[in-house]
């Protein structure tokens, strides 16, 4: 006789919607089902020990399924999703932390900052995105956390993204945003 297993990753209470609009984080109102067991498909397993591993970015749990008996390991990492972009025309793409590396390594060219001092910035910029708890961000939000992160870096990183992100026009205009970060002192 065949048993029906209907494999769910969640069980949401009678009444909640999971629509997408419904609740500003429907996520907070599911409840986690029970795992199933890799070896047999039960689905009532319980947690003999669990341990943070990965320098507390990941935790390891230890189960044992109560129908055969075997024990498995499985390892639980929070999901943590960058907002999509809203671009000036409107329309809306997701975080492209490959394009936003390349623009910060296009202003950085040939000058004496380290790969490490760069990523540093690059995974403050995505911890800022992150901490605003927004689904949609404006891409003006992006450039200026990258241009308060390149004056950290570089004052002539800075200028050179500076020029393009403000589309400098003319000599005028190089020379006003000098002025100003010289007289500015460096915001660490």
């Amino acid at each position: 006789m065949d048993q029906l297993i209907i494999p769910s990753v969640y069980r949401k209470p009678y009444g909640l919607s999971c629509h997408r609009d419904a609740l500003p984080w429907p996520s907070l109102f599911l409840l986690p089902a029970t795992m199933h067991c890799p070896f047999c498909g039960a689905n009532d397993t319980k947690v003999i020990d669990s341990r943070l591993v990965a320098e507390g970015e990941q935790v390891r749990r230890r189960r044992e399924c109560l129908a055969c008996g075997e024990r498995f390991t499985t390892f639980e990492t929070a999901e943590l999703v960058l907002p999509r972009l809203i671009k000036t025309d409107g329309s809306r793409q997701p975080f492209d932390e490959e394009k936003l590396r390349a623009g910060m390594q296009r202003a950085l060219e040939k000058r004496p900052v380290s790969v490490e001092r760069l990523e540093s910035s690059l995974v403050h910029i995505k911890h800022k995105l992150r901490a605003t708890g927004e689904r949609e961000v404006k891409s003006l939000v992006v450039g200026e956390l990258v241009m308060a992160e390149l004056q950290k870096l570089d004052e002539v990183a800075y200028i050179r993204f500076a020029s393009v992100y403000r589309r400098f026009q003319d000599l005028n205009e190089f020379r006003e945003e000098i002025d100003r970060l010289a007289r500015e002192p460096v915001k660490e």
